[in-house]
């Protein structure tokens, strides 16, 4: 794999004497595709969303990084107040990652929760969700991680845009680990470490236009008119990453019509 502009390289370790598995990766030119993504495709979250978007962002690839190659994982976080809605997921088969941030009536429950859903080829999907505090997303991956998966973990943003994944294995000195700030972990980052991997990720969706037509004719196979209610097009988007298309009648199979990008 070759560096890229819209990528960050993701340095996988192993610290034996800790017991504990490290990813790291600066997201400088990973948060700059998304932004020209969400200002092409969607609303720029803005303000304090803007900051949570990174930070989940570069949590769900680091955390990527520390699972099997061909794993595919998918991250929804609900926010009960203010209501939104946070969704990230990538893909190991090719190293992409993607999110989007959803504003408009959202549901909430009586908390704030995280689900997480993984899938491997040949293998059932797991899936798990945990109730979370806060809206420090870095800390809500965290918690995730310790209520559900039983796999302590700490996610801390150093010097710039460059992000750390310190997790713990079965021996870890749970104390230790949890004592880590940002400021101990940079310090802790200085030792040496046995390198395990390197993966370079980069912020795409892979969604096209057959596979939305796909899912659209499953959802209104039945009704049309529900979708295009007397219109010759309707615009349609990814639930991934928001990019838009101009669906016809024509296309969709119920009468004349031209497809085009929005």
């Amino acid at each position: 794999m070759k560096d890229r502009p819209d990528s960050t390289v993701v340095s996988c370790f192993l610290d034996l004497d800790r017991d504990a598995s490290i990813a790291r990766g600066s997201f400088e030119h990973l948060f700059a595709a998304y932004l020209k993504h969400a200002r092409k495709w969607t609303a720029l979250p803005g303000g304090e969303m803007e900051s949570m978007m990174t930070c989940g962002l570069a949590a769900a690839t680091l955390d990527l990084a520390l699972r099997p190659p061909d794993e595919f994982t998918a991250w929804t976080l609900n926010i009960k107040d203010p209501p939104l809605n946070f969704f990230f997921c990538g893909d190991n088969a090719e190293f992409i990652i993607t999110g989007r941030v959803f504003i408009r009536d959202v549901q909430t429950a009586e908390s704030s929760r995280m689900f997480v859903e993984s899938q491997r080829p040949k293998r059932k999907p797991t899936q798990s969700s945990v109730d979370v505090d806060g809206m420090d997303v870095l800390d809500i991956f965290g918690q995730f991680y310790d209520r559900s998966e039983q796999l302590p973990s700490r996610f801390h943003r150093l010097e710039n845009d460059e992000f750390v994944l310190i997790r713990g294995l079965p021996q870890v000195d749970q104390d230790w680990l949890r004592s880590l700030d940002a400021n101990k972990a940079q310090e802790y980052l200085q030792k040496d470490f046995t390198q395990t991997d390197e993966r370079i990720y980069r912020f795409r969706c892979g969604c096209n236009f057959k596979t939305i037509l796909k899912v659209v004719r499953g959802m209104y196979k039945d009704n049309a008119e529900e979708l295009f209610l007397g219109e010759e097009k309707v615009e349609v988007s990814c639930p991934r990453c928001g990019r838009h298309w101009w669906l016809s009648r024509k296309e969709f199979g119920v009468g004349p019509g031209k497809l085009g990008v929005s």
